[in-house]
């Protein structure tokens, strides 16, 4: 079919996330059609994707070394359960890569597969729960997000999901409660960073108090800020969240579905910031998107309070159709191969540590940006009325959708999060790529400007 027939089918037929029908009926979609390293062809044209389709292409598009792996893979058999004992190689040998591949003093020893991110959050609010309650605490049901957080859209996942604008008209389920998060330039308290002495970490003291102590099961938090707009914590946050986690006997459930596998310059996001915890959700990086697999990953105190202390012959109640899948484990495998062969977590700090400088120069003084913060590859370049925090344009979103429009007809898919526009472009890009997105950026924002400084 020729792109304009695909286009009419699609509009009939496809519904698509976060789109508006009636846009999406007037405008159509944009087809991607090819691949290849940082850039993707869409109707017809070469763009750079500064955003790795969705924070997940580690190693860049058109790796042909995983369509082999996972041929030969469905060649010997391409699906079986993992219920009941059954077990497969891919499986088997991922889940002591990434085991490898976590920080050793950790003690995250196993692994469980699922097919996303959200269903992996979904799976340790489980666990939570199943832990505390084989140790005669039933009542521990609640878990604690933070403001601006992102953890998925499946029912559980999206409550503990902390942006408003995914629970328009969908009301998030009680046994999920919000503390304040770590985004300092917004800061959810109204507190001076420079003088708070990190009171959001003990905000989710006081929300946990609040709540009662013996409702709660875990805190679960992102190492970066994903969705909620690219915002690393303060120094000495996690320390301080894992005092109080400490302190009322709840689980600490971190959420590197966006800063695992090489994403923030190492492995996992926990290296930066020397946390520590009970629970782990990843998917993303784990096959660079070439097929859905998410996972989880969990300590050897939860896994042994579990074995311990259940009723002799109780089983793990929780399991779906597609957990270890054996061909996205070999997905991932191929992955991780390229992803070490080619040092892609190193060229992911170097050059990443290099975009942060650049984007420093380029909008030094620049009237509406109001910071530029970042880690590895992740960025993000925060807009504000001049002076203040409020939005440009008097609304969220309508200065960096139309930057990320501009930006788009200039060759650069970006994205427009809420006063932000986010990059993370793949871990295998070059300083010379850095300098191409960076100069579109520039014309972008000047595309655009101008205009807004006149409201």
């Amino acid at each position: 079919m020729d792109l304009e027939e695909l286009a009419r089918l699609d509009r009939a037929h496809v519904l698509h996330p976060i789109s508006e029908f009636r846009r999406h009926e007037k405008q159509g979609p944009r087809i991607v059609t090819d691949g290849k390293g940082i850039r993707v062809q869409i109707d017809g044209r070469w763009v750079i994707d500064g955003l790795s389709g969705l924070f997940n292409i580690n190693i860049g598009h058109g790796r042909t070394e995983i369509a082999d792996a996972v041929a030969a893979q469905m060649r010997k058999h391409a699906y079986y359960p993992s219920f009941w004992d059954f077990s497969s190689e891919p499986a088997i040998r991922l889940a002591e890569r990434v085991v490898g591949l976590l920080p050793q003093d950790r003690g995250l020893r196993h692994v469980l597969f699922t097919t996303g991110g959200s269903d992996a959050n979904e799976a340790n609010f489980k666990i939570a729960r199943f832990y505390h309650a084989v140790r005669g605490e039933v009542s521990r049901q609640k878990i604690v997000s933070r403001g601006h957080s992102f953890h998925g859209m499946t029912r559980a996942a999206g409550s503990a999901t902390m942006l408003p604008a995914y629970h328009v008209l969908s009301e998030r389920d009680a046994v999920h409660v919000r503390a304040a998060s770590n985004y300092c330039l917004r800061c959810d308290l109204g507190k001076d960073p420079t003088t708070c002495n990190i009171a959001c970490a003990d905000d989710i003291g006081a929300v946990i108090e609040r709540e009662g102590p013996s409702t709660v099961a875990a805190v679960i938090a992102e190492p970066v800020l994903g969705t909620g707009g690219i915002v690393p914590p303060p120094s000495g946050y996690f320390e301080r969240l894992a005092e109080v986690c400490n302190r009322y006997g709840v689980l600490l459930i971190l959420d590197e579905v966006i800063t695992g596998f090489g994403r923030t310059g190492r492995w996992f996001g926990m290296e930066h910031f020397g946390i520590q915890p009970d629970l782990v959700s990843f998917a993303k990086g784990i096959t660079s998107g070439y097929l859905p697999l998410g996972g989880v990953a969990v300590s050897d105190r939860v896994y042994e309070g579990l074995r311990d202390a259940s009723p002799q012959g109780q089983n793990f109640m929780f399991g779906l159709t597609y957990n270890n899948h054996p061909t996205s484990c070999a997905a991932a495998l191929a992955n991780l191969d390229i992803l070490e062969r080619e040092n892609m977590v190193e060229n992911a700090r170097d050059v990443g540590q290099y975009l942060l400088a650049e984007l420093h120069k380029a909008f030094a003084g620049h009237p509406l940006v109001a910071q530029i913060r970042g880690i590895g590859m992740l960025a993000a370049i925060e807009t504000a009325q001049p002076g203040t925090t409020q939005p440009v344009g008097g609304q969220t979103m309508h200065y960096t959708r139309a930057i990320a429009q501009a930006l788009y007809e200039r060759g650069l898919i970006a994205r427009a999060l809420w006063d932000n526009i986010a990059l993370s472009p793949p871990l295998c890009t070059t300083r010379d790529e850095v300098d191409e997105i960076v100069s579109t950026l520039v014309a972008g924002f000047a595309d655009v400007t101008p205009r807004f400084l006149e409201v």
